[in-house]
């Protein structure tokens, strides 16, 4: 490396010098020398460079490049979860729409049949209730009918004993009467 620096140096002793007056329009002028020695210092950091700079920038790059095509990736992979997520939400909001309607449903039948119930027990209730009414009127009818055929009987003892003028005996007498009007009055 000591022989390289060496031989840049008297290179450099050998460079021509701009000239007075032409300032830096002198560096573009072709100069063999020149070239020849800027190739070998390319050629000879080349490496150096690449090791310490293009190597590190291009890791860098790869790093880069990779952690964007992970957060690509991450995203997409979290898109379709999304939408996973979104597509069983959606499944569920139907299911649950559809459970609303049947449970709905259910409470409308149910009311309907309570409904129906309510309305045959009331006519349950109601017939009951006009067959005691059917039941005490006859009862009270009958009740009614025999206070009068006792009425009847007591008046027509009344009557008979004043039209002959002489006390009957009353239990005989009630009997026959009694007798008379159950048989509905027939003349025997």
């Amino acid at each position: 490396m000591l022989s390289f620096a060496a031989s840049f140096a008297a290179a450099a002793v050998a460079w021509p010098l701009p000239q007075e007056g032409e300032g830096l329009g002198a560096l573009l002028n072709f100069m063999p020398g020149a070239m020849l020695w800027t190739w070998l210092a390319f050629l000879v950091a080349l490496p150096v460079m690449w090791k310490m700079v293009y190597g590190p920038i291009s890791k860098s790059l790869e790093r880069r490049d990779q952690s964007v095509e992970d957060a690509i990736a991450a995203a997409e992979q979290q898109r379709q979860q999304a939408e996973q997520q979104m597509a069983a939400a959606k499944h569920e909001l139907d299911k649950a729409r559809a459970e609303g309607k049947r449970m709905v449903e259910e409470a409308v039948a149910r009311a309907e049949r309570q409904a129906k119930d309510a309305l045959r027990a009331a006519d349950e209730k109601a017939k009951l209730e006009l067959q005691k009414a059917s039941a005490a009127i006859a009862a009270e009818k009958r009740a009614a009918l025999q206070e009068i055929r006792q009425l009847a009987v007591d008046l027509t003892i009344t009557a008979a004993g004043k039209l002959l003028q002489q006390k009957m005996d009353d239990e005989a007498n009630r009997r026959i009467v009694r007798d008379f009007v159950q048989s509905g009055g027939d003349r025997r």
